[in-house]
């Protein structure tokens, strides 16, 4: 449905109804439900198809809305973030806030905030008056026709966790849904996947390194957790300015699966394999068929930078928690 038309200042919900295998269609009638009485000058609007978030949000700057909360998973506001940046920099006017109601599988950045799980305390944090402004990610790949940039929220990856997020994205099996969905996946994937050469370009607080490896996968995170609750980076803080980088070099099959466990506890760190740093930004070459993934969504391929934003928009956080120290 198109989105309604605002009076400014409105609060306005952004759902995608797909999102968590068809949960995000019943929290928006849930939504619909809860606000008519209590805040009626909110506004609830459902996308049909892929994209159509980013679109919804950009209207949303020009149309003077306040908040807009992102209503489904890592992609839906990966889509809205990238909605409201557009925008604002297209325009003189105000970024609105955003906020984040968790209602996909991964719900990482959610998670990474720390925010609450029921209803009822998730829409309270998404329209309270408690924000925190944090980092934003952005990706730049080189194409035939220029550059593609795109704003991620949580993390993005180049490697085998890349394979992985097309898998999840194209052609979802039954299997291939609920909290174990990106464990199964990775399991599946892990038969015919080749590690990767790169080259690795970062600059950290020490100056730029230069590192050439073959690897199974390289995380770029924004906050701790990528994966559906994988801590990749466990120190990683959404408001410090920098991104955290990890590293999973040349490891077996047989290697991946035995450390997949600890991947979810933030054990990995101490395998001899793995290396850990922090950057400003991050380039990324090899073979061109090396894919890469944006909060879980297939983004191009390599050559890709990575580069961050500090505190670039402002996030509705839970009341003296908020995005400013790293989940325990």
């Amino acid at each position: 449905m198109p989105a309604p038309s605002s009076q400014s200042g409105e609060p306005l919900l952004i759902v995608n109804p797909a999102a968590g295998g068809g949960r995000g269609r019943r929290v928006a009638t849930w939504l619909q439900a809860r606000l008519e009485g209590a805040n009626p000058r909110a506004r609830v609007v459902e996308t049909r198809a892929p994209g159509e978030a980013l679109d919804l949000a950009r209207r949303a700057v020009s149309e003077g809305h306040n908040r807009v909360v992102a209503v489904g998973g890592d992609g839906t506001v990966q889509e809205v973030l990238n909605g409201l940046l557009e925008s604002a920099a297209e325009s003189s006017a105000t970024l609105p806030s955003l906020g984040v109601f968790a209602a996909g599988n991964g719900n990482d950045f959610a998670r990474s905030l720390g925010l609450p799980k029921r209803p009822p305390a998730a829409l309270a944090v998404a329209l309270g008056a408690s924000t925190a402004a944090v980092d934003v990610g952005r990706a730049t790949a080189r194409t035939e026709a220029g550059e593609l940039t795109r704003y991620f929220a949580a993390a993005g990856g180049v490697g085998f966790d890349a394979q992985v997020a097309a898998s999840m994205a194209t052609g979802r099996r039954l299997w291939q849904r609920g909290r174990i969905a990106y464990a199964l996946t990775v399991l599946n994937e892990l038969r015919r996947f080749h590690n990767s050469e790169v080259a690795i370009t970062v600059d950290t607080v020490d100056g730029e390194r230069r590192l050439d490896r073959r690897i199974l996968f390289a995380a770029i995170a924004n906050g701790p957790y990528y994966g559906g609750g994988m801590r990749i980076c466990p120190d990683a803080r959404l408001d410090d300015g920098w991104l955290d980088l990890c590293i999973v070099g040349d490891i077996s099959r047989a290697e991946a699966v035995w450390q997949l466990p600890g991947l979810y506890r933030g054990r990995h760190v101490t395998h001899p394999a793995v290396e850990l740093m922090r950057a400003r930004s991050v380039l990324v070459e090899g073979a061109r068929a090396t894919p890469a993934h944006l909060d879980g969504e297939p983004f191009h391929a390599v050559p890709l930078r990575f580069d961050v934003l500090p505190r670039a928009i402002r996030v509705a956080v839970t009341p003296g928690v908020g995005a400013l120290q790293s989940p325990t």
